[in-house]
């Protein structure tokens, strides 16, 4: 998957991020892709290969550490 697969546009409300594991998504009032991508890392997601919510990104992290 690219980094812009999971992030569409809302319209005039912004942008929308959707988590690979959980479906859980985050919103961003924000004008363009870049931004929104910028604001979720900013709010813990992590995106690129793959989007992660906070919750799912830090189960892979303990798992991998463990």
């Amino acid at each position: 998957m690219t980094t812009c697969a999971l992030v569409r546009s809302t319209g005039r409300r912004g942008w929308t991020l959707r988590c690979d594991l959980c479906e859980h998504t985050f919103e961003a009032a924000v004008a363009g892709r870049p931004e929104a991508v910028a604001f979720a890392r900013t709010n813990g997601w992590i995106v690129g290969d793959r989007t992660w919510c906070p919750m799912c990104a830090a189960t892979h992290i303990t798992r991998r550490t463990a």
